[in-house]
């Protein structure tokens, strides 16, 4: 791998961090216009979380095969495939009504945000080797910043644009942005892919050691709150706090500010306390807040809209800084039990995550349609107390020095690098 200047590796760093924040814009656009989604399908609760838990399946997909597009290609390339693919879909989710076409375009496009996820996760590993400071957790944090982005333009949208033309707009400017960083990221005789080739070490995916085991159910425990958030905040914030338009995705972005917050504050809070009992006492505080919410927003939210607002924004504040520790701490302990490699730990949970989420995203929409969405959320608040137990118990080999690698959790985690040895 040939030693690259000083000015190209900073050049390359800004490149990737607006490419992670137009990455993390694009793949959650949507968050605000999910009650528009599910009026122009006309479907109910437990029908939307089957159409969206099923469409997961495009985002496992690529975790199949992406490594050796990558490793072909070089991760510039497939950054480019997968955003232009994924824009195309975008556009033509805001073009459908038809809840089975709609079902595939989703698919499709969780398909090729997936693959740039990996993709992007891989260039910045491949960044991150060639200077000594730590930039990941900067880089996911700017994913963060993303999210946080589409839930403000997302909210002010509904007001002031068409679905469609939202979404054109959305593709048009991450398409331009991306274009115009694309030449400063790292191209394949840069990145070091080809010289890591053939140092890949292949493993089957089910050989999961029992610890391995509890801290993949820990993940999926400590990540699916998140998710419910992402799929389901719109319609809690316009069923159960009856905002208008604009104001919905407040809470969204409330969630999503604690998660940059702590994420950005990890390290420096594991100085002083072990990661493990961080993430085992954030995920507890984070089920509290949570259950408070589902509690009192309600009865707030009939006596003001803006009281229910604000209460539920604090809460759910309190709830991303909780379960922003959990994704970190189960990724690091992962790349330390004897005998297995850091890539194919972190590959396997996160596949073991994503599989499982497929049936948990159909089970809360089923939950939401039965007993409202309000008693829905104790599904996730209860998976968030058992994340904290896992934390406590399963997770006491996380280290401080790793915290800041984590990918964002609902973003696939990919590290293809292994040594001769099978450690990364």
């Amino acid at each position: 791998m040939a030693k690259l200047t000083a000015a190209r590796l900073r050049k390359s760093q800004i490149a990737m961090l607006a490419t992670f924040i137009f990455m993390g814009h694009a793949a959650l656009s949507s968050v605000a216009w999910v009650p528009e989604y599910i009026d122009r399908l006309g479907v109910s609760f437990a029908e939307w979380g089957t159409i969206i838990g099923f469409g997961i399946i495009g985002s496992i997909a690529p975790l199949f095969f992406a490594s050796r597009l990558i490793m072909r290609f070089s991760s510039r390339m497939i950054i480019r495939w997968g955003i232009y693919g994924g824009m195309v879909m975008l556009v033509l989710l805001g073009l459908s009504t038809e809840p089975a076409i709609w079902f595939f375009i989703n698919m499709g496009f969780n398909f090729f945000m997936s693959l740039v996820g990996v993709a992007v996760n891989s260039h910045a590993v491949l960044i991150q080797k060639q200077i000594k400071i730590n930039v990941m957790g900067r880089f996911h944090a700017g994913w963060a910043v993303g999210a946080v982005a589409a839930a403000i333009s997302g909210g002010l949208s509904t007001v002031f644009l068409s679905l469609e033309v939202f979404l054109v707009a959305v593709a048009i400017i991450t398409l331009v942005v991306f274009e115009f960083c694309y030449r400063w990221l790292l191209n394949g005789q840069e990145d070091g892919h080809i010289e890591e080739k053939a140092l890949v070490v292949k493993r089957k995916f089910y050989q999961f050691p029992p610890q391995l085991a509890l801290l993949a159910l820990g993940m999926f425990f400590g990540v699916f709150p998140e998710v419910v958030i992402i799929d389901w905040a719109a319609v809690f914030a316009r069923d159960i706090l009856n905002l208008d338009l604009a104001l919905r995705s407040i809470p969204f972005a409330t969630f999503m500010s604690g998660m940059i917050i702590g994420r950005l504050s990890l390290t420096r809070w594991a100085k002083r306390f072990p990661p493990n009992l961080i993430a085992s006492r954030g995920a507890f505080i984070a089920a509290g807040a949570f259950a408070v919410t589902a509690l009192v927003a309600a009865p707030l939210a009939a006596i003001n809209q803006y009281l229910g607002l604000a209460v539920s924004g604090a809460l759910w504040l309190i709830a991303g800084l909780g379960l922003s520790s959990l994704a970190p701490v189960f990724s690091s302990a992962a790349g330390h039990i004897p005998g297995v490699s850091t890539s194919w730990a972190l590959s396997s949970i996160s596949l073991f995550s994503s599989s499982v989420t497929v049936l948990a995203k159909t089970l809360m929409g089923a939950l939401a349609q039965g007993v409202g969405l309000p008693l829905a959320f104790f599904f996730p608040i209860t998976l968030a107390i058992g994340a904290g137990f896992i934390a406590a118990t399963f997770a006491k080999q996380a280290r401080r020095s790793e915290l800041a690698d984590a990918a964002p959790p609902t973003g696939p985690i990919s590290v293809i690098i292994v040594d001769e040895e099978g450690r990364a």
